[in-house]
């Protein structure tokens, strides 16, 4: 549910200014090595609780990957309880409104969908973005956040890369199906395979609900009328969706020695929070190619 700080590439990197609802909101914006005049794919990438866009531009493994496949990366910035003040992992922890409705977000009725959709829409009209191909992804609560945004989005997502995170809402089924690709760990604290009680870093204890379930709410939203297939390869396991609407792919990949940690990146929480890192997968790559697909 959230991470620590550490340095990112901040090569062609800008800071953006999103007139949203509720008011302007910021993002870092991170442009294709190439550069030239075309219409970029673009991925928009949401940071755990506690975390921050300049984090989630250093440790999740997308600016390699976005320079060699010409990738407009943006990064937004979640909202805290302080807004005075900078953002601290633990004492002023920056989040999204997930639709839980838990912590500041939802006692204040944070618009985060609004932002993500106005962030979307500036990416298109000053930014190169090609609007069939803007994608959304997320860590921990950013993940719950990139569920409910691609829930509530109206089609304007192509598709979604939660990654560590539950999607707490319950989106009646669509007709406008949004592709995801779901990767859990095996041995996540924080969001144990098989649910229960967790503790978080902030102290709070609350129930996690099995990772399948967000699985099986985002098959009915995609209107999937047939039995999962499951397949298990050296330590992943992967479940997908059968019998969706046309263009509904929904895939759920459990990391079996992965704790909270992005796949493939470093360990930036202790284990005794967040259990072991794992560069079994790596997320970054593993996203792109469903996402291009």
């Amino acid at each position: 549910r959230g991470a620590c700080a550490t340095g990112p590439p901040m090569k062609r990197v800008r800071e953006l200014e999103v007139e949203a609802p509720g008011g302007p909101r910021r993002a870092l914006l991170r442009s294709p090595e190439q550069g030239g005049e075309r219409a970029w794919p673009a991925v928009i990438l949401l940071h755990g609780a506690g975390g921050t866009a300049r984090l989630a531009l250093g440790n999740t493994g997308w600016t390699e990957l976005a320079d060699r496949e010409g990738i407009l990366l943006a990064y937004p910035e979640g909202t805290r309880r302080d807004q005075a003040s900078p953002p601290m992992f633990l004492q002023n922890p920056q989040a999204w409104n997930d639709g839980s409705g838990r912590g500041h977000t939802a006692r204040t009725g944070v618009d985060d969908v609004g932002f993500i959709g106005a962030l979307a829409s500036d990416l298109v009209r000053s930014h190169g973005a090609d609007p069939g191909r803007i994608y959304l992804a997320g860590f921990s609560n950013g993940a719950s956040m990139a569920f409910r945004a691609g829930a509530e989005l109206d089609g304007r997502v192509a598709a979604i890369g939660p990654v560590a995170g539950h999607c707490w809402v319950a989106p009646p089924p669509t007709d406008r199906p949004v592709p995801a690709l779901m990767i859990f760990g095996g041995r996540d604290p924080l969001n144990p395979p098989d649910g229960g009680e967790v503790k978080t870093p902030w102290g709070s204890v609350e129930y996690h609900p099995p990772v399948l379930e967000s699985f099986d709410r985002w098959r009915a939203f995609n209107r999937c009328a047939g039995e999962p297939q499951t397949t298990a390869t050296d330590g992943v396991r992967e479940f997908r969706a059968t019998g969706c609407a046309p263009d509904g792919d929904v895939r759920c990949v459990i990391v079996d020695d992965l704790g909270h940690h992005w796949p493939g990146g470093p360990r930036l929480l202790p284990p005794w929070i967040a259990g072991p890192a794992s560069t079994r997968v790596d997320g970054a790559r593993l996203l792109w190619d469903f996402f291009r697909a």
